[in-house]
């Protein structure tokens, strides 16, 4: 069985998904999660948020567990932060372009993968019908340079169109912080992302910024209007059912 390691974040992971099948093929593989210094926050077993509960639903993942110092692995998908952070030095006084290829597609160009492989659903989960649109918005309590926000959005034109119809999933803290700022909707509490996933596949629209249930919900091929984080705007998919937010002018979709 091929182990494959990953030190996250979340939704790092979550990208690297597409990577783990093509090359497992058809044999089911294991993932080995690193709690790494590097990261937004150190993935030990106890922020992984049930990430293994959804992971361990997919028919290529055969096992998820804590990688352990000096075992022996297949392939190390953190391999494309060395490229990432060389293109970043590079590109620090002048245009920026790497700061819009997807995480994915670094992953690809390392491990010789097509890149279109981030074009097709790889993630799969039981449906759970709660809302027809789900908002998300990671931020609230983290330090400012990890709050991948964009205050052009139009959240208060996405709330007049959808909040009828609406739940939001993420924690306490930025339920309310979105609420403050937008106006009420239907808290739906999420125990793991397994719980999230199943809720963003039973809605026809996301909306959210660049977090860990946007991946999920690319991943499922849901539509997705996307508040864009400026400063890097890694995750951008251009696929029908997409919707980039730079700026206020961003459309809802229809219901």
């Amino acid at each position: 069985m091929r182990a494959f390691r990953h030190a996250g974040d979340l939704g790092d992971i979550v990208y690297s998904m597409p990577i783990m099948r093509h090359i497992c093929g058809g044999e089911p593989g294991a993932l080995l999660i690193e709690a790494a210094h590097y990261t937004r926050q150190q993935l030990t077993r106890d922020k992984w948020c049930g990430l293994d509960t959804l992971l361990l639903q997919q028919p290529y993942v055969a096992d998820v567990r804590e990688y352990r110092k000096g075992e022996a692995i297949s392939v190390n998908l953190n391999d494309f932060r060395a490229p990432l952070m060389s293109a970043g030095r590079r590109g620090a006084l002048g245009a920026q372009p790497w700061k819009e290829k997807h995480l994915t597609h670094w992953m690809c160009d390392i491990h010789t993968v097509p890149q279109d492989v981030l074009l097709t659903q790889w993630l799969t989960v039981e449906p759970n019908k709660v809302a027809q649109v789900v908002f998300s918005r990671a931020g609230a309590g983290r330090p400012a340079h990890q709050v991948y926000q964009n205050s052009e959005f139009p959240w208060h034109r996405m709330w007049d169109a959808y909040h009828k119809d609406a739940v939001f999933i993420g924690s306490d803290e930025e339920h309310f912080a979105f609420s403050r700022i937008c106006g009420h909707v239907p808290h739906y509490k999420t125990a793991t992302l397994l719980d999230a996933a199943r809720v963003i596949a039973g809605a026809r629209v996301f909306v959210g910024n660049q977090t860990c249930t946007h991946a999920i919900a690319e991943a499922l091929k849901v539509n997705i209007i996307l508040e864009v984080w400026r400063a890097g705007p890694n995750c951008l998919v251009f696929r029908d059912g997409v919707r980039h937010g730079w700026n206020h002018e961003v459309e809802p979709f229809e219901l």
